[in-house]
């Protein structure tokens, strides 16, 4: 299972329900919801998890009004830290932009006259291109890469009797059958049964699914093998393009490479359908985004904090949690470790 949004170290997480007043009810400072200047401001209480890897320490919340326009590859790159507005509003105590494309690296900490600026993962932002229809599936690869993704892909179909059986989701009640057996599958996975971050079981996750599969906006994937699923990929859309948030198998076919097998065939099929025209692979630098990605451009989310006290401590804090578990990761990978650990916490 892959979730792009999950951190490798210290992380930011939404943490309540969203409204257009401040804490005290005054009116945001920003133009109504609503209106087209205004309509992407929310305020929310987000989350500062500090971690080690998955191991959760705590965590601080903060009460923030966020810019919630989707990410844009194609959006003009700052080539500085710039604050929507010369102050923090009363009631905030951050304010967020997501995924800001940038022009090049900007400081991680930095104090201005009214704010506490921070950009703690300023990585590479991977997406998928779908645009120009089936043929211009996986062109971009090189052809050794191509080649040795549909070698995967025939050995599978070899291994299910010369025909792959997989399937599409995109109805409400298709999605919820999907869930139904997508659920049973994360439970065999080591993210679910060590770090309980499979596909997710709540109501909270269910409605949404499903809120989305009623407009259209969710494809999820199902890879089987003898009647059984061996793999599942869920992927919505709630900005009108597709997101790669879910991904997992039953390690029993680890070598058979059935998540890779699924993301190809899922891939090709957004081409063939043309429905979306992006598939985002979110931040953060692997094997498979470099693979399956047709470009990528560097990106931050950016918190704008109130300059007190208690801000400026859990920034400083945070940043070193992260930079620490950074550091440990960095180590273990040069004691060439770091695999290992992962295969043997996989089971392997």
């Amino acid at each position: 299972m892959n979730r792009p949004g999950h951190p490798d170290a210290a992380g930011v997480r939404l943490a309540g329900a969203e409204g257009s007043t401040n804490p005290e009810g005054e009116a945001s400072p920003f133009p109504a919801a609503g209106t087209s200047e205004g309509s992407h401001w929310k305020s929310r209480p987000i989350e500062f998890r500090f971690s080690l890897s998955y191991l959760k320490l705590f965590g601080l919340t903060f009460q923030a009004l966020e810019d919630t326009r989707p990410f844009d590859p194609d959006a003009p790159k700052l080539a500085a830290a710039q604050p929507p507005m010369e102050r923090i509003p009363r009631g905030y105590d951050v304010i967020v932009e997501r995924g800001r494309p940038l022009a090049n690296p900007i400081p991680v900490i930095q104090r201005l006259p009214n704010m506490i600026v921070y950009a703690p993962r300023q990585m590479l932002h991977f997406y998928t291109d779908l645009r120009g229809g089936p043929g211009q599936a996986f062109k971009w690869m090189s052809s050794k890469t191509r080649s040795t993704l549909m070698r995967k892909v025939r050995g599978y179909r070899e291994f299910s009797g010369d025909e792959i059986d997989w399937r599409i989701y995109r109805s409400r009640e298709e999605v919820a059958v999907f869930h139904s057996l997508a659920r049973d599958l994360a439970r065999k996975t080591y993210q679910e049964r060590l770090f309980d971050a499979g596909l997710p079981d709540s109501e909270e996750f269910r409605r949404q699914m499903l809120e989305l599969a009623g407009r259209d906006l969710v494809r999820a994937y199902l890879l089987f093998h003898g009647g059984k699923p061996v793999a599942y990929l869920y992927t919505p859309a709630p900005d009108g393009f597709l997101v790669y948030e879910y991904l997992g198998y039953d390690p029993a076919y680890h070598d058979r490479s059935p998540g890779t097998v699924l993301q190809c065939l899922a891939l090709e099929a957004a081409f063939t359908e043309q429905r979306f025209p992006m598939y985002y692979w979110s931040y953060g630098e692997t094997q498979t985004k470099r693979l399956f990605s047709t470009g990528n451009v560097l990106g931050a989310d950016i918190f704008y904090f109130r300059p007190t006290l208690r801000n400026s401590l859990a920034v400083r804090a945070h940043y070193g949690t992260d930079r620490f578990a950074a550091s440990t990761g960095e180590l273990l990978n040069r004691l060439k470790l770091k695999q290992r650990i992962k295969l043997m916490l996989k089971g392997q």
